[in-house]
């Protein structure tokens, strides 16, 4: 059998680790009750380690959640609590902050053709000429510049769409994952608690049962 072959083999194996676990400690649940001769007191004792064990389940599956929504875990924030209690004396640091201030200016110098009242027809085509050239590059170079900016707007504009889209999916995935990811977890505990609830209910009816 190839690598590969293998590789998927124990992928496939693995989607069911969760029916493994729970599996497990019910056999180990078994293997103590027998090594004890099925007495009451085993079978009862076992069912509520089982109990137990299915209630930690539930602090198991907050914890996964926490994790996929970024929280810190609960013994880190119990700690964080313990800390701000006003009967334990702590340091107080204080940081003062450079506080800087700037100006920014922006100019653009235009130069008006304003022919002499006195000068010749001549002189004030020429001038007009001027002036109209000095125009057409204005424009020339406002309309390079709007192109530019426009550009830059629509590129923006694209890879925030796409941020957005994709921080949506992750948002979405988040939610899924917290929605279903504890239900393997769920799972385990239910099975173990209605294992245990059995075992410490119908202990010494069992005990009879497997002698």
């Amino acid at each position: 059998m190839s690598l590969w072959k293998i590789k998927a083999l124990l992928s496939w194996l693995g989607e069911l680790r969760y029916v493994y676990l729970a599996t497990l400690y019910l056999l180990l649940g078994i293997t103590i009750i027998h090594c004890f001769g099925a007495s009451e007191r085993s079978i009862r004792l076992v069912g509520g380690g089982l109990q137990v064990l299915g209630v930690g389940t539930v602090v198991w599956g907050i914890s996964v959640t926490r994790k996929q929504f970024g929280h810190q875990p609960a013994y880190a924030w119990f700690y964080s609590w313990l800390r701000r209690c006003r009967l334990i004396q702590r340091t107080v640091h204080i940081r003062v902050d450079g506080i800087m201030s700037g100006i920014s200016m922006s100019g653009r110098l235009t130069a008006v053709f304003t022919p002499n009242p006195n000068a010749s027809i001549k002189e004030r085509l020429d001038a007009i000429e001027n002036g109209m050239d000095t125009i057409q590059t204005r424009i020339g170079h406002a309309e390079a510049q709007i192109d530019r900016e426009t550009r830059e707007t629509h590129g923006k504009i694209a890879v925030e769409v796409r941020a957005r889209e994709s921080g949506d999916r992750e948002t979405m995935s988040a939610l899924e994952r917290a929605s279903t990811g504890g239900v393997h977890i769920s799972a385990i505990g239910a099975i173990w608690l209605f294992a245990g609830v059995i075992l410490s209910t119908a202990s010494p009816e069992l005990s009879l049962w497997l002698r």
